[in-house]
């Protein structure tokens, strides 16, 4: 059952006994002064049960100690120590001087109950509510908006090893023990702590380890699959076999040429991928999304999406996380690749304005599509030597969406002067017009102007941000799975927020005071 925070405290709290001894101007002092505005036990009622069981450690403090540890970045054994012998934690916590501590296997049950219950949302939600609540946001709020990759806490494995580890989720997960004499024997070799005691030098040894691990997987497949308790190591043998390997035109499996979209890297953290921030920055894991208020620093909203997702997806929901704590967004900053016309039209439906620079339209052959001018009114365009294309024909987008496409006159093209600039082979020039090419062609015109321009250079502040995040832990899960993961940035932002709205002095009068 929920246990409480004494509300009448104690003469032998740390912060009563030797509140002089705790580190002036720290997060400790802070979380001791003013922790009690964000987190009270009555928040975390709903996790425990009404009447029944043994009064847990007050909820309350279980959560600002995971504060603590992700601002410290201490593991739960470590976290476990300091709670019993380090002054600033105590104070913090509100622990008396003799309190033994938190046992280390107390954390990791919590941090299970905050994800089941979504513990951790409410709370970051909290600390903007806090912030609308004393009216630091300005009439017209200006968002920043970014992405950063983090590195996966789970191992990343060839094909060999995926389906090594793949085959042996299933096993487990189905009871060796209940499989066929003959499928357990062909599976012997892969239930080893280490791979099959091949010469892996060898290409052709390496063809025949893996048409014997693909047929010992489908077979395993095969015999689990009307079982009760195996879908979900099922799926993923079935997923690992299906993107990785590919039939060589004669009956015999090989390697895939080329990487699956959505490719699975490990088995351990199923829900990794591989990601680029760049072309020459390439990652293994999930991608942060972090939404700012400008003027104040606070973080309004956070996910956690796949590596290979895109930066504009997410841009939607995080502005939903800041409508719900009460702020309503005026205008969204973000970079290029928060500048393609659907990100735009979705970020309008919410009521803000994307300010983004559009991506650069490149032809290699040499004038670009910009170089035209193009008519949407009367759907025509003209051309840099002066020629004008009417022709209008039907098409679809790189998303199968219909669209129009201006085709200019061939006898025109074949004879212009300027033809090697513009187009290669024997056909006229034709221009694709995108599916937001009105809104496109606004927002080039937009990122022109100077107060455009001042915008987008105050986007250097979220930049800022997202390193203080990394500086809190967020740049590498210590968890795996995605939701841990998002845990793990959450806890990162609500520390990061608390301590603005301490530099804001959005705290009132404190409850809980450290004796001189």
């Amino acid at each position: 059952m929920l246990g409480r925070v004494n509300s009448q405290g104690s003469l032998l709290e740390a912060g009563q006994m030797c509140g002089h001894l705790v580190t002036k101007g720290s997060f400790y002092e802070k979380l001791a002064r003013c922790g009690h505005e964000l987190i009270t036990d009555d928040d975390f009622a709903h996790m425990y049960a009404s009447a029944r069981g043994r009064p847990s450690i007050p909820p309350s403090m279980m959560m600002r100690s995971l504060l603590l540890a992700t601002k410290d970045g201490t593991s739960d054994r470590e976290s476990a120590r300091r709670s019993r012998v380090d002054l600033d934690w105590k104070a913090a916590l509100g622990l008396d001087l003799d309190h033994p501590g938190i046992g280390a296997t107390t954390f990791s049950l919590f941090r299970a109950r905050v994800v089941l219950h979504d513990a951790d949302q409410a709370l970051f939600r909290r600390t903007v509510t806090k912030a609308v609540d004393k009216g630091l946001f300005p009439n017209k709020v200006l968002a920043l908006i970014d992405s950063s990759p983090v590195l996966g806490a789970g191992a990343v494995q060839d094909t060999y090893e995926l389906l090594r580890g793949a085959i042996q989720k299933v096993v487990r997960a189905a009871g060796e023990d209940t499989l066929t004499k003959g499928l357990r024997k062909s599976l012997r070799r892969y239930l080893k702590d280490t791979k099959p005691d091949i010469d892996w030098t060898d290409a052709e040894r390496r063809r025949e380890e893996l048409a014997r691990m693909v047929t010992a997987a489908n077979r395993l497949l095969g015999e689990v699959a009307d079982r009760d308790g195996v879908q979900d190591t099922a799926d993923l043998l079935a997923a690992i076999v299906a993107q990785d390997v590919e039939d060589d035109g004669g009956g015999e499996p090989r390697i895939r040429r080329g990487t699956a979209k959505d490719r699975i890297v490990s088995t351990s953290d199923p829900e990794m991928r591989h990601g680029r921030k760049s072309k020459s920055r390439r990652f293994d894991g999930h991608k942060l999304h972090v939404l700012e208020e400008e003027s104040t620093e606070l973080i309004l909203g956070v996910d956690v999406g796949p590596g290979n997702g895109g930066d504009g997806e997410p841009a939607v929901p995080l502005i939903e996380q800041a409508t719900q704590a009460g702020v309503e967004i005026d205008e969204v900053v973000g970079d290029m690749a928060y500048g393609d016309g659907d990100t735009r039209e979705a970020v309008e439906q919410t009521g803000a304005k994307m300010v983004a620079k559009v991506r650069p339209v490149h032809n290699r052959n040499g004038f670009r599509k910009t170089d035209f001018l193009i008519d949407l009114d009367t759907l025509k365009a003209t051309c840099p030597a002066g020629e004008v294309s009417t022709e209008v024909r039907n098409t679809k987008d790189h998303k199968n969406r219909p669209t129009l496409l201006l085709v200019f006159d061939a006898e025109a093209c074949a004879s212009c002067p300027i033809r090697v600039d513009c187009v290669s082979g024997t056909g006229p020039r034709a221009l694709t017009l995108n599916v937001h090419e009105a809104r496109l062609q606004q927002a080039r015109s937009d990122q022109l102007r100077p107060s455009v321009k001042a915008k987008l250079k105050r986007r250097a502040v979220i930049e800022r941000k997202i390193d203080h995040l990394h500086d809190l832990g967020a740049k590498k899960a210590r968890y795996r799975g995605r939701r841990k993961t998002k845990l793990q940035a959450l806890m990162a932002a609500i520390v990061a927020n608390f301590g603005r709205l301490e530099a804001l002095m959005a705290f009132g009068d404190t409850k809980v005071a450290l004796a001189a």
